[in-house]
């Protein structure tokens, strides 16, 4: 027979739809091999293998061509039919194989592979997670199913992540589902109940199975962050999982008892509230009741079993027999017929890379980054600013990010706070992009280190402590040979702190003067017109110097007294 023969047999167990066009039947007898992947956490793929003796669909003159949209279909021995995945042709692949045999693999995705096309910098304000998952769904031309959320964000940073890899971030936090089917976005809370494709092993569910372990089963979750509002602990706790599967033990996670008392404790997801902390917690009890049972199972034409849907499964005793949730499948029609194998996985992946990695879908900043202050008018008044990241992007800012400072306290430490346009190095609280800690100021090519530091001699910067303000004001500490502390003002008032010399000496803009002399003993006091008042313990003597009157007035009674003589001139 065939291969073109053999591929007509296959025309009664599937629909395909090309630009809402059901296949012409010369085309559809061409059609060799259907592949079908869905996935709860990832774009369904589709794949199309056909006969091209002509190499007709290599060159895109029949049906099949790039961008154009798919849908296919897959028929019970009912006759009833079970979309598949509607999406689109991404892919044109043929082969020319040995033999002078040609075949040619059309291929694609659904809808919202165009969420993984382009990383994105952008914040969002005042916003719940629902809010957030419907406004990119509509950006990216896809209808949505989304259960709504309840806490608002004053701010969400999508840093330079693409649209389903924030949204699933999102969703994960939560313990939502994130995926796309029939054209559609869903942003959901895992179905507890629903319709289920029921199946008997031994008639069309041809393997199954399923792996108990209580090995990770805990009677709590504790999700442990900070309030700074508050300056206090929070403490998230959940004890009660949701996703066990409806099977004969429905909650096999009570045998985990047998073993002791179990919690399971997270301090690196930060939270903003405790109702963001208890829903975290209760995200985490229900992936970790969720992976108490796991399986895998192959049925034979069962279109009808869908990622995120149900499946009742039947025949196979009564701790297994019951509904679980589908994380994935695969359908594959040949000229074997059409064959679906499924995944349990409850809310996780089952990727391999997150699960050799125990990865959360959470993007992390393990290091610090520069960033430019674009805001310092704090309404709470901790002396918080805000910063954009301009090697990221120039159009989103940041929430208020906190300011470390030495002796940091109450009403107490040192506080500089950076102007607008300074540069400044940045931390994340957990690595949580969305929560900044400014850890100082940082000089560049345009912004210079202060002059008094600047002009100290070669191998004596280190030894020179400057702070200036931006006005330019500025202290100075030198622990070199000059060894002193200089305090100048913007208008030229000056006070040094001599060691070196053993002196403290004042000085005004307008030219007085005040020498406080340690080494040499005495005060001198000069004002800039010329008066002068000194205090000479080696001379031991006082004098008083003026270039006009000296005028001496008592209230009361005064008296002037000399061991010695008295000189009076005139």
């Amino acid at each position: 027979m065939s291969e073109q023969a053999q591929s007509g047999n296959l025309a009664s167990q599937f629909e395909i739809k090309v630009a809402g066009t059901a296949l012409a039947a010369d085309q559809e007898a061409n059609v060799m091999d259907v592949l079908v992947e869905q996935h709860t956490h990832l774009p369904a793929y589709f794949q199309i293998t056909v006969y091209d003796e002509k190499f007709e669909y290599a060159n895109g003159k029949k049906a099949f061509d790039l961008t154009k949209e798919v849908e296919i279909a897959g028929f019970k021995e009912d006759g009833s039919r079970a979309v598949l995945v509607k999406g689109e042709i991404t892919s044109i692949e043929p082969m020319f194989q040995e033999g002078m045999i040609a075949h040619t693999i059309i291929s694609g995705y659904d809808k919202s592979h165009r969420l993984y096309r382009e990383s994105k910098s952008q914040a969002f304000l005042n916003i719940k997670d629902s809010d957030l998952a419907s406004q990119i769904a509509s950006n990216a031309g896809l209808s949505s199913q989304i259960d709504a959320t309840t806490t608002v964000y004053d701010h969400i940073y999508q840093d330079n992540q693409t649209d389903i890899a924030f949204l699933r971030q999102r969703a994960w936090r939560i313990g939502y589902e994130c995926f796309v089917q029939d054209g559609k976005l869903y942003f959901r809370k895992p179905p507890s109940s629903g319709n289920a494709a029921a199946m008997s092993w031994g008639q069309e569910l041809i393997e199954f199975r399923p792996r108990l372990t209580l090995a990770e089963q805990v009677d709590e979750v504790q999700v442990k962050g900070w309030d700074p509002q508050k300056k206090e602990a929070i403490l998230g706790k959940a004890t009660k999982g949701t996703l066990y599967p409806q099977i004969g033990d429905s909650k096999v996670g009570s045998w985990a008892s047998s073993f002791g008392t179990g919690k399971h404790i997270l301090v690196d997801v930060p939270v903003v509230s405790q109702a963001e902390a208890d829903k975290i917690a209760q995200a985490r009890l229900d992936e970790i009741s969720g992976a108490e049972v796991e399986a895998e199972g192959k049925a034979f034409r069962r279109p009808d079993i869908l990622a995120g849907a149900f499946v009742e499964i039947k025949n196979v005793g009564s701790r297994f027999s019951g509904k679980y949730l589908v994380t994935r499948a695969q359908h594959r029609l040949n000229k074997e017929g059409l064959y679906t194998t499924f995944s349990v996985k409850g809310a996780r992946t089952g990727l391999m890379a997150d699960e050799m990695l125990h990865q959360r879908p959470l993007n992390r900043w393990p290091g610090a980054v520069v960033a430019i202050v674009t805001n310092t008018d704090d309404p709470e008044d901790w002396g918080r600013v805000k910063v954009k990241y301009p090697w990221m992007t120039d159009d989103a800012e940041s929430w208020w990010a906190r300011l470390a400072g030495p002796g940091a306290g109450p009403e107490a430490g040192f506080i500089n706070i950076p102007e607008v346009d300074d540069e400044v190095l940045v931390v994340f609280e957990h690595g949580d992009f969305n929560q900044p800690i400014i850890v100082g100021g940082l000089w560049n090519g345009k912004n210079a280190i202060p002059p008094p530091t600047a002009g100290a001699g070669q191998g004596e910067k280190p030894k020179v402590r400057t702070w200036q303000t931006l006005k330019g004001h500025w202290i100075a500490m030198y622990d070199n040979a000059d060894d002193k502390i200089e305090i100048v003002t913007v208008s030229g008032h000056i006070m040094v702190f001599d060691d070196q010399n053993k002196m403290i000496e004042i000085n005004s803009s307008g030219g007085h003067k005040m020498v406080i002399d340690d080494q040499g003993k005495k005060i001198e006091i000069t004002s800039s017109g010329g008066h002068k008042i000194v205090l000479d313990d080696n001379g031991r003597k006082a004098s008083v110097e003026s270039i006009g009157d000296v005028q001496v007035k008592a209230a009361m009674n005064m008296k002037l007294e000399a061991s010695a003589n008295i000189d009076i001139q005139a």
